[in-house]
């Protein structure tokens, strides 16, 4: 074979290689998991706090149940001892129907206070049950993308090992000019060996000169003129 087919060869495994590499990069950084993991965390931490929170609306609620009724009990007592004939005097009279007055209002103001809480429970069940759709949506999307991850960068990483035995193989069939220039050139563009097309390079698309083309036909290493790109003409290509 050709040392310019093999450098052609070596550009593509060259090429894959570094596509591989990119692969790799993004999967052993997991920007995208890290980024799932920092949704998730944020709205864990609104879940839990929005849960105790209503854990105490909860709470609250129900002791303030318990104080109504209470209260409810202490007026049935009261009145009860109002009507029975007991009360011996207008100043202890005056002292239950006062007493009675401030548990009623104990009631009412109870009961204003448990509309609020129950509008807040309200408010806080609703937010419980969207933060808990979320942290679902980011658990599974995390979890499906992170084994894809696992299963793509093994395969990537598989294919990358098997092409750089490859390219370990093919750098001894090539000459150590030929890859000196090679390495050379592709230290200013990833695409170090172009090929010419109708006349012009691939690379940049100027016109290749016909001394060039002989030059190339006759197995000479050649750049182009225009981009410094060294320039490859296919076998079936040479009239």
């Amino acid at each position: 074979m050709r040392q310019m087919d093999l450098l052609w060869k070596l550009q593509g495994l060259d090429s894959r290689i570094g596509e591989l590499e990119k692969k790799l990069d993004v999967y052993t950084s997991k920007t995208k998991l890290k980024r799932l993991k920092v949704k998730f965390d944020e709205e864990k931490s609104l879940f839990d706090r929005d849960e105790e929170a209503l854990k105490e609306a909860v709470k609250s609620s129900k002791s303030n149940r318990v104080k109504v009724e209470e209260l409810k009990f202490g007026i049935q007592k009261t009145e009860e001892k109002l009507y029975s004939g007991a009360v011996s005097s207008v100043k202890q009279l005056e002292g239950m129907q006062k007493n009675l007055e401030e548990m009623q209002r104990g009631i009412e103001m109870l009961e204003i206070a448990n509309r609020d809480i129950q509008n807040r429970k309200m408010r806080l069940e609703e937010q419980v049950r969207t933060s808990r759709r979320k942290l679902r949506k980011y658990k599974n999307t995390f979890d499906g993308l992170k084994e894809k991850y696992n299963k793509e960068e093994k395969s990537a990483r598989a294919e990358c090992e098997d092409l750089k035995q490859q390219r370990q193989k093919l750098l001894k069939r090539i000459d150590k000019r030929v890859l000196d220039r090679y390495n050379r050139v592709r230290l200013g563009t990833d695409t170090a060996v172009v090929e010419i097309n109708e006349g012009k390079c691939k690379g940049c698309h100027m016109e290749v000169s016909v001394v060039y083309t002989e030059k190339l036909r006759e197995e000479e290493l050649v750049n182009c003129e225009t981009c410094g790109r060294i320039l490859y003409l296919e076998r079936n290509s040479e009239g």
